[in-house]
């Protein structure tokens, strides 16, 4: 059976605080396996091809930075859908948003039943590869927040025996796997 729910990172991991979907992801996956029919995708920045990623399935949950009138570090989750389809358009890498695609797909009969947003306030999102301590601290809320709403949406992740460091492949001193090449 094919996957009915994804769970999509989307961000730069090049600018910042712009990289906690990735981030978030990353952590997420390091101490939870996700439940069958569940498909986790680390889009980046996929620009005018975010629609097509979000065709087909039921639910998708879209670990992100977001912009609200919050202190840096705060984690919010959005599942009004007026909310998420009604976001501002911007000219940025993300263009079209996530309003945008899922109003392009409601147009076409082919948006997911539910979308549900886990993100958290960026501080800073500037050139680097570095999270600022703000959304570092909240990384650990905000996979508590994504494990409620896969649990919510029926797809309960279930915890690894042995949890991973998380793969930021990204980040200064870490490798593919996770570790850190000096051994550290």
């Amino acid at each position: 059976m094919p996957p009915r729910l994804a769970v999509v990172a989307l961000g730069s991991v090049l600018e910042g605080d712009d990289g906690a979907g990735p981030a978030l992801l990353a952590h997420l996956e390091a101490d939870w396996q996700l439940a069958p029919h569940t498909i986790a995708l680390d889009l980046g920045t996929p620009g005018p091809y975010l629609a097509e990623y979000l065709r087909g399935f039921e639910a998708v949950l879209v670990l992100d930075a977001v912009r609200a009138p919050l202190p840096a570090g705060s984690v919010v989750v959005e599942s009004d859908p007026r909310k998420l389809r009604s976001a501002p358009a911007r000219l940025a890498p993300h263009d079209p948003n996530l309003g945008e695609a899922l109003a392009r797909l409601d147009l076409a009969g082919e948006a997911p039943r539910e979308t549900v947003v886990v993100g958290i306030v960026p501080a800073r999102v500037e050139l680097g590869t570095e999270l600022s301590p703000e959304v570092r601290a909240a990384l650990g809320a905000a996979v508590e927040a994504a494990v409620g709403e896969l649990r919510r949406l029926g797809a309960a992740p279930t915890p690894r025996a042995e949890p991973a460091p998380p793969a930021l492949w990204w980040a200064r001193g870490e490798t593919p796997t996770g570790r850190d090449p000096a051994g550290a």
